[in-house]
């Protein structure tokens, strides 16, 4: 005690000249001028034990020598009964415990470093018990510990349990194999090293869960807070450095455990695996069938509203027509009309009747032709290619817009279009028709299409271009998206009906625009069919 006190006030002196001298630093030999000395159990591993050979090993050993080779310090290792050991220390006979389980009680009578591992007790029995599988089965049974161990802290608030202590693990565990007790509770680790150095596997078992899991560390008197500091400094030295890994795998690398208990937790274990496993199967394939259901009826709503958005979108069309259609059917009917009404008067007339045998069929031929147009473009079929001249078509289209263009003021040039397209011809004019619906909405006024057929290589190619307000560049990639459209009316499935049109027809279409300059709309058709070709 006095050789403490001197020690402290050593202390004191040497960081009052470290504060007042600059550059001066302490060095643990200046705190421990003595050798340190360090107690242990003489009999608890593999934590601390003396050997055949009288040699003091174990883990605590290898960790408490490792910090006094990190700090430089002298250590005088004491083993001794841990009731011994922990009486010097409580007498101020030792400097410190190499290692102790921190409990509430402990640490009000002793300080402790940082934890050098997280200790755990458990139930010991013999391997043909069958009554007692956890705590609460030690009531009314005899149960041997280890003297003045953590254990004892455990095994006192068992109700009516009749605790015997040893002077150490070994002689707790002996006691059950001797059959003077029912059990033994000590520390996992110790107990299943005695299990295997003794070949006992087939003798002893573990039950229930891991007992009173807690801090086990170096153990200094109450209040020294100096060793604490160099102690917990040389701790935390080894683990940053690799040594502290090294020690622990050294001893506790390779833990023993029960055969029969080992098999169990890997049972486990994998039943709980395959567990899990058919869980989430089932909740994949019951959200793949829900997600299947979902999509099917969502593709029927699309299909429904795609129908539908195509059979307005082609009405509003027709109601853009329907003006000129009036007006191109109302002159071959005021023809006719006006020969009707001549024949009683000129029946009998040879030049007239001449007339009305060539006019009157020519007009109703017009008639006939334009109707069909119109019935071409409101009911789609499937695609019948054919050589086709593309002003024959272009013609019956442009008759049909005719009123539109009268209406705006636009001007229609057409070059080169007797070319042969090999197409439907009811679908060309349904493509024609609509893109150039496009164009005369996009022309405000006094406004220019033109349209001009080419042929490129094994390819007819037909330009369409317009200057009207054209389409941003943000916006070109999305046109033949469908129900995409930039306009304040219609149901944008125009462009996404001609792109579907022209590909039936082994076609493409190119469209190039710019915002206030126009848009140059190509259409590229077979120029011919693969049977010429092949003649």
């Amino acid at each position: 005690m006095i050789r403490r006190r001197i020690l402290s006030i050593c202390l004191f002196v040497i960081i009052c000249l470290y504060f007042s001298s600059p550059g001066t630093a302490i060095t643990p030999q200046d705190i421990t001028e003595e050798p340190l000395k360090i107690g242990g159990d003489n009999n608890y591993p593999p934590y601390e034990f003396v050997d055949d050979n009288g040699n003091f090993r174990g883990f605590n050993v290898d960790i408490i020598r490792a910090i006094a080779i990190e700090l430089g310090l002298e250590i005088e290792l004491i083993p001794n009964s841990w009731e011994d050991t922990m009486e010097l220390l409580k007498d101020g006979e030792i400097d410190a415990v190499q290692g102790m389980t921190v409990t509430t009680e402990r640490a009000r009578i002793y300080d402790f470093t940082q934890e050098i591992v997280i200790n755990s007790q458990n139930i010991f029995v013999l391997k043909n018990s069958s009554l007692i599988h956890d705590i609460n089965d030690l009531s009314g049974k005899r149960v041997s510990i280890q003297a003045e161990d953590v254990s004892k802290e455990i095994t006192g608030r068992i109700p009516n349990a009749t605790v015997i202590q040893k002077t150490n693990q070994l002689e707790a565990l002996q006691s059950l194999l001797s059959g003077d007790v029912d059990a033994y509770v000590g520390n996992r680790l110790t107990g299943i090293y005695y299990v295997q150095a003794f070949d006992l596997t087939e003798s002893v078992k573990i039950v229930g869960e891991p007992l009173y899991s807690t801090k086990y560390a170096i153990a200094v008197k109450k209040g020294d807070n100096e060793l604490l500091a160099l102690l917990n400094s040389g701790l935390e030295s080894i683990k940053n450095n690799g040594t502290y890994d090294k020690i622990y795998k050294k001893w506790f690398g390779e833990t023993i455990l029960d055969i029969n208990q080992k098999w169990i937790d890997i049972l486990s274990m994998l039943s709980v695996a395959l567990l899990i496993s058919v869980i989430f199967i089932y909740i994949v394939n019951y959200w793949n069938k829900r997600l299947k259901e979902e999509v099917e009826v969502r593709t029927r709503e699309i299909i429904e509203l795609n129908n539908i958005a195509m059979y307005n979108d082609k009405m509003q069309a027709l109601g853009k027509l329907s003006s000129g259609i009036a007006h191109e059917l109302r002159n071959p009917l005021t023809s006719i009309n006006a020969f009707i009404d001549l024949i009683p008067l000129k029946i009998d007339d040879e030049n007239f009747r001449k007339e009305l045998m060539k006019i009157v069929p020519n007009e109703i031929k017009r008639l006939n032709d334009l109707v069909g147009s119109l019935l071409d473009y409101s009911k789609p079929k499937n695609p019948k290619p054919e050589n086709i001249i593309l002003s024959e078509v272009l013609s019956d289209v442009l008759t049909l817009l005719k009123q539109k263009f009268k209406e705006k003021k636009i001007k229609v040039i057409t070059r080169n279009t007797d070319i042969y397209l090999y197409a439907d011809k009811s679908q060309i004019k349904q493509i024609l028709i609509n893109i150039l619906l496009n164009s005369i909405d996009a022309i405000d006024k006094d406004g220019q299409i033109e349209i001009e057929g080419n042929i490129i290589n094994t390819k007819a190619s037909i330009r369409i271009k317009d200057n009207g307000s054209g389409v941003p560049q943000e916006m070109l990639s999305k046109l033949f998206d469908p129900f995409y459209t930039s306009k304040k009316t219609g149901y944008g499935i125009g462009l996404s009906m001609t792109d579907r049109l022209i590909k039936e027809n082994k076609g493409e279409i190119k469209l190039d625009s710019e915002a206030g300059k126009g848009t140059i709309v190509t259409i590229y058709m077979p120029n011919e069919s693969s049977e010429r070709k092949e003649k």
